[in-house]
């Protein structure tokens, strides 16, 4: 990559998260890639518990090899992950590192399952990979979120998770919210200038239980980058449009 190039691209703005170029050491790159594979024998494991489970490990298993998790779906049978790589993993052994260190975590929270399937082997063999450039991943999250709303499997977008929301972008969503939702997320974020509360004091002042209030919390927040993620496609399609 040129030097000129570069700095014209480091000086506008990336419009997606994707857009921004990842460096590492000498190289820069932007490298996607949709992965899915079957459960043993494609049968239905992934019960609430085998679920809650994966949902706990994969975040960890990613972060372990440096994979960037950005967003998976489950369903009883199979999984499929959506992540972010570098030059030097080869994609075969991406799976492989996912699939073993997951495995192995399941059957250590749910030793149980070993008598199920027969053997201490989660995953069937195979997979299915392809590639995606990075304007291809909003719209396709954004896919993935309407086609699977009401249907029976779950949909975790988790590349923004670490971001912090700011309080301009609060703002804006406030209108979203129901009151309790915006009383909560002020006072725990001291949204209005004051020191934020523990969930204990809100529940206090909101006569409400300390477990309700992070509840609450955490379905508010997950609302609000939806919303955000939203706002930030209607402004890009937007550009386009006059562009």
């Amino acid at each position: 990559m040129s030097k000129q190039l570069e700095t014209k691209r480091s000086s506008r703005k990336a419009k997606s998260p994707f857009e921004k170029l990842r460096i590492g050491g000498s190289s820069a790159y932007r490298l996607y890639a949709l992965m899915a594979f079957y459960a043993r024998e494609r049968k239905p494991l992934f019960d609430e518990k085998v679920s809650q489970v994966f949902c706990e490990v994969i975040p960890e298993v990613c972060k372990t090899y440096n994979y960037e998790l950005i967003a998976f779906r489950l369903t009883k049978e199979q999984v499929h992950l959506l992540i972010g790589f570098k030059p030097v993993d080869a994609l075969a052994d991406v799976v492989s590192n996912i699939k073993r260190s997951t495995s192995h975590r399941i059957f250590e929270a749910v030793p149980e399952l070993e008598a199920r399937i027969g053997r201490r082997n989660f995953w069937a063999e195979g997979y299915l990979v392809e590639t995606m450039g990075y304007e291809q991943i909003e719209p396709f999250l954004r896919q993935w979120e309407r086609r699977y709303k009401n249907d029976s499997s779950l949909v975790r977008i988790l590349y923004d998770i670490e971001i912090p929301i700011s309080p301009k972008a609060w703002a804006r969503a406030m209108e979203i919210l129901l009151p309790v939702e915006r009383m909560v997320v002020k006072m725990l974020y001291g949204l209005e200038g004051e020191t934020p509360k523990k969930p204990e004091e809100v529940a206090e002042i909101l006569s409400l239980k300390p477990e309700d209030v992070e509840q609450i919390r955490k379905d508010t927040v997950e609302r609000v980058r939806a919303f955000l993620r939203q706002q930030r496609h209607e402004r890009t399609q937007g550009g386009k449009a006059h562009g």
